[in-house]
């Protein structure tokens, strides 16, 4: 296959994945079911449905590729587990558009952890955007004692602390497969949940969607993104995923006519412009110096 071919295909299975993401919550909106039954139900679907690519993948090798992960895996796999929690939770108590803008600060969080555990050089333009995305957090959530979301809304940053210690486990194992990570996850996250519902009880209709949730949008969208962006610059990934938290906005806007705040838009403004520029001051960066922030 030519080089160029098999960027193409990257792209488009790199571009696809946030696709898949962005339909979460709409989807959370779209079920009369309690926050922790969605996070059982979503996660399990998306579970089983990685194990099944791992099987259909790697065959009898399948239980070594989940030992290789080792306990880095186990971590990162906790650190999903988080995030798939926490975005359910959040969700439930601030509006989506708040919980994707926040939970897209990860890659500034990953930074402070890198540089905090890892030692990697974190340089001026990524500290400076550190403190400028804080105050745009600071806007987004001023409204949010008022108006009941504070609670969402410090989830949101919870799952961007989670994503960003999932990140810097990978970035310190990176020669490793961790999809498996992401499947026990899923599993991790059910778990979880189990304790925490009343019923398992559910309308065909609400595990129609959480299937197409744990299935499509969290399961297809991992493994498309982690198939393709092995073969692009860490700064487009960087960029391929900012459409998560633009098309999620957009479909609830669209579809059920949930509005930000002005205050909400000009904090999230600020925040995805600031992650926009620095991704692609890092891309400049990265073609001399790729372990620096």
């Amino acid at each position: 296959m030519r080089p160029n071919s098999n960027y193409n295909r990257s792209l488009l299975m790199t571009a696809v994945a946030p696709l898949c993401w962005s339909i979460g919550g709409l989807g959370i909106r779209m079920v009369n079911v309690p926050p922790w039954g969605i996070v059982f139900w979503r996660s399990m679907f998306m579970g089983v449905t990685i194990l099944g690519f791992l099987i259909i993948r790697d065959r009898k090798r399948t239980f070594q590729t989940f030992k290789k992960i080792g306990v880095p895996g186990l971590a990162a796999g906790a650190f999903l587990a988080m995030a798939f929690t926490l975005y359910v939770l959040a969700v439930s108590y601030t509006s989506v558009a708040n919980a994707l803008v926040l939970q897209g600060t990860s890659s500034l969080f990953a930074a402070l952890f890198g540089w905090l555990i890892l030692h990697e050089r974190a340089r001026a333009k990524t500290w400076t955007a550190i403190i400028v995305t804080m105050a745009g957090v600071i806007i987004m959530v001023s409204d949010s004692l008022a108006t009941g979301k504070f609670l969402g809304d410090i989830l949101g940053l919870g799952i961007a602390i989670a994503l960003a210690g999932n990140i810097v486990v990978v970035r310190a194992t990176r020669e490793v497969d961790m999809i498996p990570a992401a499947c026990l996850g899923g599993f991790f996250s059910a778990s979880i949940a189990i304790p925490m519902m009343n019923t398992l009880t559910i309308t065909t209709h609400d595990l129609g969607v959480l299937a197409v949730l744990g299935s499509i949008q969290l399961g297809l969208g991992f493994c498309l993104f982690t198939a393709g962006s092995r073969n692009l610059p860490p700064a487009q990934t960087g960029l391929l995923t900012s459409l998560d938290t633009v098309l999620g906005t957009l479909w609830v806007w669209l579809f059920i006519g949930e509005q930000p705040t002005i205050k909400e838009l000009i904090g999230g403004a600020i925040i995805i412009i600031t992650l926009t520029l620095h991704t692609i001051l890092k891309r400049q960066d990265s073609r001399n110096v790729p372990d620096q922030w």
